[in-house]
Formats: C-alpha cells, sequence, structure tokens
C-alpha cells in the first residue's frame, strides 16, 4: 500500500493493471488526478478523482462543445460594413478571430463587386466588445495564439516582419502587404529572424493595422478612397447596413485550429461571442461567464461551471489560475464530448489535448482501443513534467 493519502481503485480480473504500474502511475502522478475509462463505461483506473487541480488548456474541450450546442453547426462569424450619407464606409467588427488577409481579400472583392467604386473614409468600429475586456494574457508573449481579444482583430491582432538578405523590411507573409504601421514597428527593430509583434497591448494599434489593411486590399479592388487617414467610431442612426460578410470559415474549422494549436486569442473570442449572442452586444467578460455556466450544467450536469470538484471555468483559454477542474470532472466532460472527439489533435493515434502552464502538466482525450475510445485524464500540477510517461502507461492498459 502506498503511505500517502490518495484514492486509487482498479477493478478486478482483466482489467487490473500490474501493481508495478499502478505504483509508477502514482509516483509519477504525485498529488496529481488520473483516470481511464473503457468505452463501456468501466473505471479502469482511478487516482485522486476529486482532488481540484489547475486544469489550464484542457478548458478548450468544455468550450468547444459549448460553442457548437449554442452557436450551432452552420454558425460563422460576421463582420458589418456601414454606408453613411457623406459616402463613408464603416467596418463594424462582430469578433471573427480569423480575420486574415485571405478574408480580407475575398471582402474587398465582394465590396466592388456589389457596385462599390468610392469611399470618402473608411472608419474602423470595434465596439461589439467591452473596451480592453479583462482577459489573462501570457506576459511577452507575441505568438498569434497570445494576442489581447478585439471586436475587429487582422491577422490575429499581430504583425509578421521579415528582412530580405540586404536588411530590407518585409512582411513575413506574402498574402499581407507591408502597411505603414508595420514599416513604423519594423524600424524600431534589428533586421535578423522573423519577429512576430502582438499589437494587442495598443488597442489602437491594432485598429490601425485593421484599417491599413483594409485600406490595401480595398483600393487593390479598384475602389478609391479619398481620404485615407485613420478614423474610429462606433456605428449610429446615421450608419446604414450595406453588406454583412459570413467568414469563409465555418465554426468547426475555428474550433479545430484553435484545439490544434491551443490558439488562446480564438478560445476568448468565442467567450466572448457566447456570450453576446445571448445577452447582446457589446460582449463583457461578465456576461460571457454566466452565460458559459449555464451552458456547463446544461450540458454536462448541475454544478458544472461554478464547482471546483467538477469544473470552475471564468474564461476561455485555460490561462486564468482560478480555474479548477478533477479528474472525475473531466472524465464526465470526455463522455460527453465523444461525438466530437475527431475535433482533438492526434497524435501518434492518441487523441489529446494537453494542458501547460508554469507547474501545470495535463493531458486529456481518448486512448484508441478494440473496442472503441478510451477517455483518459491526467492532470499534474507539480514542477515535474511526466504526463507523457503516465500517458504511456495507459496506453499500455489499452493495448
Amino acid at each position: 500500500m502506498l503511505c500517502r493519502q490518495l484514492t486509487f481503485s482498479l477493478l478486478l480480473g482483466a482489467l487490473v493493471i500490474p501493481a508495478a504500474a499502478q505504483e509508477r502511475i502514482a509516483a509519477l502522478a504525485g498529488d496529481g488526478g488520473v483516470m481511464l475509462m473503457s468505452p463501456a463505461g468501466e473505471v479502469l483506473v482511478s487516482l485522486n478523482p476529486d482532488r481540484s487541480l489547475v486544469p489550464a488548456s484542457v478548458v478548450k474541450i468544455p468550450l468547444s462543445q459549448v460553442a457548437l450546442a449554442s452557436l450551432g453547426e452552420d454558425f460563422r462569424f460576421e463582420t458589418h460594413f456601414y454606408r453613411n450619407t457623406n459616402g463613408d464606409l464603416l467596418i463594424r467588427g462582430m469578433g471573427d478571430p480569423f480575420l486574415v488577409s485571405e478574408e480580407l481579400l475575398i471582402i474587398a472583392e465582394r465590396l466592388a463587386g456589389d457596385g462599390v467604386r468610392e469611399i470618402r473614409r473608411l472608419v474602423v468600429d470595434d465596439s461589439a466588445f467591452e473596451p480592453n475586456p479583462e482577459l489573462p494574457l501570457e506576459p511577452g508573449a507575441n505568438d498569434p495564439y497570445a494576442a489581447r481579444n478585439s471586436a475587429l482583430a487582422v491577422n490575429f491582432n499581430t504583425v509578421n516582419l521579415a528582412w530580405d538578405n540586404n536588411g530590407r523590411l518585409r512582411s513575413a507573409e506574402p498574402q499581407t502587404p507591408l502597411t505603414d504601421l508595420a514599416r513604423e514597428l519594423g524600424a524600431g527593430l534589428t533586421p535578423g529572424e522573423d519577429q512576430r509583434i502582438n499589437l494587442g497591448n495598443d488597442p489602437r494599434a491594432g485598429l490601425q493595422q485593421a484599417q491599413q489593411l483594409f485600406l490595401h486590399f480595398i483600393q487593390e479592388s479598384g475602389i478609391t478612397v479619398s481620404d485615407t487617414d485613420f478614423y474610429q467610431e462606433a456605428v449610429g442612426e446615421d450608419w446604414e447596413l450595406l453588406y454583412v460578410h459570413r467568414s469563409s470559415r465555418s465554426l468547426r474549422e475555428n474550433l479545430q485550429g484553435m484545439l490544434r494549436y491551443s490558439n488562446n486569442f480564438i478560445a476568448n473570442q468565442l467567450f466572448l461571442t457566447l456570450g453576446a449572442q445571448q445577452s447582446g452586444y457589446p460582449a463583457s467578460v461578465e456576461s460571457s461567464r454566466a452565460v458559459l455556466r449555464q451552458k456547463l450544467d446544461e450540458l454536462y450536469g448541475e454544478g458544472f461551471g461554478d464547482n471546483p470538484n467538477l469544473l470552475i471555468m471564468v474564461e476561455g483559454s485555460g490561462l486564468a489560475r482560478e480555474q479548477r477542474t478533477s479528474a472525475r470532472g473531466m472524465i464526465r466532460i470526455l463522455e460527453i464530448f465523444l461525438p466530437l472527439a475527431n475535433l482533438l489533435p492526434e497524435r501518434n493515434s492518441v487523441l489529446r489535448k494537453s494542458g501547460t502552464l508554469t507547474g501545470v502538466y495535463n493531458y486529456a482525450g481518448y486512448l484508441p482501443g478494440t473496442d472503441g475510445l478510451y477517455p483518459y485524464v491526467i492532470l499534474t500540477n507539480q514542477s515535474a513534467n511526466n504526463r507523457d510517461e503516465i500517458l504511456q502507461l495507459l496506453q499500455r492498459r489499452v493495448d
């Protein structure tokens, strides 16, 4: 018997794993929680199943199911375009996380195809989200998955810069031109390896980049813009809706990208949109949390969303350390999530979502067996990252 206080239950007969493997899992997990369940719902491994632990990015699994259940398979993010009597065009972002250069090209061509020939001013509007939503960010991260959220953000609220062999600044993305803002940012950098710069810490800079990129593609489509200065304004009664652009990327495609790359930006764009779709715009963190708790409770059972022994979620990315789950809570989620299992990234035939913060090393997903998929959860909140070895031991049990 292990001397530590932990719950380690194993089924008898053919379901028993070797004692050495049991002890090894317990030693590797420390005070963490581990569970493995058969396709028939039999608990094969249960170590500290009710211990409340930091989940990190494994919360993107229930977020994905809530998004599909609440928004529907046919949901696509929108961007709205308005005209006024002065001939101005206003772009109102509605939270599309994948408003990338290729999408801007599609939008510009459709505006031109719909007969837009001249624009006086190009105005940007990010008022569909509350100003500067208080959501956690990774300190110092410049990756596109780490940018600050905004109702109107292009290319994940980042600028990707590179230099040629002669040290001349260029865009690191062939589909994205160098804007005036990008040139200004690049002028302060030393030529070398490609650099991606987050614009999220300066909401005005993010909107400037969006306006300048839209301006480029609109002009390339043959539309004349007479005043190219930066203008920001919230849509009002003097604006008339001209065009609603529905993203070419489906909700499922957004979710696959979010889960594959653990994209925190996409996760919290979804989180805010969930709240706004039910409670109205502008989206707020407070209303989104209330909607998320309600939907988690409806999907997984009473107490999900605000019970530390099941799940506490306050945002979508998993960066908030006050969030909690248990192995039993996550196994319950995986049981209900099973029809959507193919949304999870696959590695060596194992479906898995990782959750990683300093001192947090988690996995949740499904192991393939001859009789179906085996849900598993590994939650370790410790300095040692032992999740891969624990996963191998669980996989041997299924094999």
